[in-house]
């Protein structure tokens, strides 16, 4: 799997319209708000993942969602806000609010939507990557995110690069 297919399962298949419905907003805004967060998402991960620590940590919750990446559009439909905030706030840290405006500048979308929409696809995200990582735990992340993000390359030239510059 490579940065494309996991946009197209968060983006794809009618994922974007459950999420748009879910919360009143633009199919096309959402869709654009993950094809801008996505790497940013990746990244922060592969930073969190570089301490043995924060490595373990990302392990165990990839672990926790992994058998939740059967079918991603229900568990879109049935997206718990408040735990994928909890997501954000691991993932980003104390830049979460930097992060949400970069992209709500990138994207024209409101901050506080794109923290909704952001909330929506992160247990979905970490499902669709806690079953690429199977039961290699701490140890496989660098590898996994490394060639998430390594095979990102052309598409950070074509607009999908993170907010940061990486």
């Amino acid at each position: 799997m490579d940065l494309t297919n996991i946009l197209g399962a968060l983006t794809g298949n009618d994922a974007a319209s459950t999420v748009a419905q879910n919360l009143k907003l633009d199919q096309k805004q959402v869709s654009s708000v993950i094809t801008a967060a996505l790497p940013s998402l990746l990244g922060a991960m592969q930073k969190n993942a570089s301490t043995e620590a924060g490595a373990a940590s990302l392990a165990e919750a990839l672990g926790q969602h992994a058998g939740n990446a059967g079918n991603i559009l229900n568990n879109l439909k049935g997206a718990d806000l408040t735990d994928g905030s909890k997501i954000l706030s691991h993932i980003f840290g104390g830049n979460l609010s930097n992060v949400l405006g970069g992209i709500s500048q990138k994207t024209g979308v409101a901050s506080n939507a794109v923290g909704n929409i952001l909330s929506s696809i992160a247990p979905s995200l970490l499902a669709i990557l806690g079953k690429q990582n199977g039961n290699s735990g701490a140890a496989g992340l660098a590898g996994l995110l490394g060639s998430l993000l390594g095979g990102s390359q052309q598409s950070q030239s074509s607009g999908l690069g993170s907010i940061f510059g990486k």
